[in-house]
């Protein structure tokens, strides 16, 4: 007989006998089958990225970041007259690019002699210049001025051009059409499996595609140049394909035939 001690309400507290993981029956594990297969589409990109680097030399730091803000006006000035809006040339950074913006260039060592009959040791003197560095970065999606955008930086003689960079964001019926076919051939694939040990396939258990939280644009940092400043022609860039790849992975239930 249990009693209530509290004038509230009365709590029964039962003890229960835990049952170990070992204790519990095992049930037995159903054979399966896992594959995976990938497929893949190609498409066109429909975005471009140019990083253009330059950079000016002055006598002193105010110097070399006046000429430098100079050059980078007459390249943006250059730029929106092929159409490029100003919110699309934006200054390219990196985490590590802002502490080396400007660079001191010691020059050679003179030595330079006392007046003659004055008195005094042989001084020597060494003349410092400072070089600023600057990059611009073109985005832009009519990819036919990415070939005049680098003559136009050509005619001002910057010519370090990096980081071309071309990406597709449209890519949704291509990835579906990969999808389809890589989940067709994992299933081809289990379906090949079971028959060669004499069993067949069951249902399904899982499927899945594996990718991040964020996901970039499809894109490919490569591409191929016709024409140019050497031969007189204008530069032609000629954008690759991008590959849109997915990989499936499939379980399925293996069932032994009678």
């Amino acid at each position: 007989m249990y009693r209530c001690l509290a004038l509230s309400g009365c709590f029964v507290i039962a003890l229960v006998h835990p049952v170990l993981a070992q204790d519990r029956p095992r049930e037995p594990t159903a054979p399966e089958i896992r594959t995976e297969a990938s497929a893949q589409r190609a498409v066109r990109p429909d975005h471009a990225k140019v990083t253009l680097e330059f950079s000016a030399v002055g006598a002193s730091p105010r110097e070399a970041g006046k000429r430098l803000a100079a050059r980078a006006d007459s390249l943006r000035r250059k730029l929106q007259a092929l159409g490029i809006p100003r919110d699309s040339l934006s200054t390219s950074s990196r985490w590590y690019w802002w502490r080396g913006r400007i660079e001191t260039l010691p020059g050679p060592t003179r030595y330079v002699s006392p007046p003659p009959g004055t008195p005094g040791p042989t001084l020597t003197q060494q003349d410092t210049a400072y070089r600023a560095h600057d990059a611009v970065e073109i985005r832009t999606s009519d990819l036919e001025k990415v070939g005049p955008a680098i003559d136009a930086a050509m005619e001002l003689g910057i010519t370090q051009i990096s980081g071309v960079h071309f990406s597709a964001t449209k890519t949704d019926a291509a990835r579906e059409e990969a999808l389809k076919e890589a989940t067709a051939r994992a299933r081809r694939q289990a379906t090949a499996m079971a028959e060669a040990i004499g069993a067949k396939l069951g249902r399904t258990l899982s499927l899945n595609t594996q990718s991040g939280a964020y996901q970039e644009p499809y894109g490919i940092s490569s591409m191929t140049v016709r024409g140019g400043q050497g031969g007189g022609a204008p530069t032609e860039v000629v954008e690759p394909m991008i590959p849109v790849k997915v990989t499936v992975y499939g379980r399925w239930e293996l069932v032994s035939t009678p």
